[in-house]
């Protein structure tokens, strides 16, 4: 049985970003939630934990931004488990920072992001999500509480997963935060016109794809990689359970979507593409 997303985040979709620091050579070929800058420990310890839920750390000055997501925690979380069908290893950690200084600790300003998931599966949010643009928390935060959740079975962000499936499963779960910049004619007609991301025959980590490697958008991609794990999942929501759940149990990729699909992902996505209708245009 398909178990449909918590009704609060059902009608969803808004903007989702993310980070990427460069720390080591396999770091920089992954995706969105890699980072590690060297402080990080020591600036984690002047934030406080919220009173109303210990997962919520806040930096001084940070306080109401803090309750503010200790408001939507507790069904977002449930929802992440729901959806990836098992509960978190240890309560997420969600740290939320006071002032853009705060976050540039965290995240390299240049890359202008609203969150990141940094050293030790922490979450850090950014304060334009609570004063610029509030609408954007809720999406942000669910879509990284999926990374959170995989990066506890597997890893901070693990490479043994390639970034389609990190990206389209994080998208999917959070309603299509991460991947609403574009809608799904977009995405569609990209693909009409030979523009989607592929699937390798077998992973390799240390080529790890991004959007670039297909001459596409991120949001474009984010969107692609989001319609097509839904296709897994609308396909044969017993396989994709199976395949979550191998993934979480450290199974290789190709080994478990084979077990789980009877067929390896290029083909997959292959056999997606072609059942795909055309899409006769995109946003206007």
């Amino acid at each position: 049985m398909i178990v449909s997303a918590h009704p609060r985040f059902r009608s969803i979709a808004l903007r989702s970003t993310r980070s990427v620091r460069l720390v080591s050579v396999i770091l920089s070929l992954c995706g969105c939630t890699s980072l590690g800058y060297h402080d990080a420990g020591p600036a984690f310890e002047t934030f406080q934990p919220l009173t109303e839920d210990m997962r919520v750390r806040y930096a001084p000055g940070a306080q109401r931004y803090a309750q503010r997501v200790a408001v939507f925690l507790p069904a977002a979380t449930a929802q992440i488990e729901a959806l990836q069908y098992r509960a978190f290893r240890t309560p997420p950690a969600v740290n939320v920072c006071n002032d853009q200084a705060c976050f540039d600790r965290f995240v390299a300003p240049e890359w202008n992001y609203t969150a990141a998931v940094v050293y030790d599966n922490h979450l850090v949010l950014a304060p334009r999500l609570f004063t610029r643009e509030p609408e954007r928390m809720l999406p942000i935060l669910l879509h990284e509480l999926s990374h959170v959740h995989m990066g506890q079975y597997r890893g901070h962000y693990t490479v043994t997963i390639p970034v389609w499936f990190h990206e389209g499963l994080a998208s999917l779960v959070a309603a299509g935060g991460g991947a609403d910049l574009v809608n799904d004619a977009d995405a569609q007609h990209a693909a009409s016109e030979g523009r989607h991301f592929a699937a390798d025959e077998q992973h390799v980590p240390w080529q790890r794809k991004r959007a670039d490697a297909w001459g596409i958008t991120t949001s474009i991609f984010y969107r692609q990689a989001m319609l097509y794990v839904a296709w897994l999942r609308a396909s044969n929501e017993h396989a994709f359970h199976r395949l979550l759940r191998q993934l979480q149990d450290g199974a290789e990729f190709e080994a478990a979507f084979a077990q789980a699909y009877q067929t390896n992902p290029a083909h997959s996505v292959r056999a997606y593409l072609n059942a795909m209708p055309a899409a006769q245009g995109g946003s206007p």
